[in-house]
């Protein structure tokens, strides 16, 4: 078994904390949901009957979901799946427009600067997946460096 180059490890502890960052995102949705409601829910005009949206259970079962896929992919990944390195990227660019699109509805500041440091880590991690040694890792090659594997 060939032993993991450094750009793998790290894109794989980035990974994992973009996972931890989405939890503590759904805390502060489920803390800020008043705050989050006058931002995202249509407002109300005359006699309109638009009820308010209950946007709580879809982030909640949206990060489960995404979160359950992200961890199948990372131990994909860690042993040496291209594909999975692949989807990964796509997850992450995903991410990355949600918490872009995220900052635009000017939501509590709280909200705002995890939507921004999660974007600053999406970015970073997607040069540690597309890293050479990690292209090297998935595709067999082994280390870049010449090192032997362990």
């Amino acid at each position: 078994m060939t032993k993991r180059p450094p750009a793998v490890e790290v894109a794989c502890w980035l990974l994992w904390s973009l996972v931890a960052a989405g939890l503590a995102v759904c805390v502060m949705v489920v803390v800020k949901r008043d705050d989050l409601g006058a931002v995202w829910s249509p407002m109300q005009v005359g006699d309109s009957t638009v009820q308010p949206v209950e946007f709580v259970p879809v982030i909640l079962v949206l990060y489960a979901v995404t979160a359950l896929l992200a961890a199948t992919l990372i131990a994909l990944f860690r042993t040496g799946h291209n594909w999975a390195r692949h989807a990964l990227a796509a997850l992450v660019v995903g991410v990355f427009l949600v918490t872009v699109a995220t900052v635009r509805t000017d939501p509590p500041r709280l909200v705002d600067w995890a939507a921004i440091a999660g974007a600053v880590i999406c970015s970073v991690t997607l040069v540690f997946l597309w890293h050479p040694q990690s292209r090297a890792y998935v595709r067999g090659l082994g280390p870049l460096d010449g090192s032997p594997d362990a």
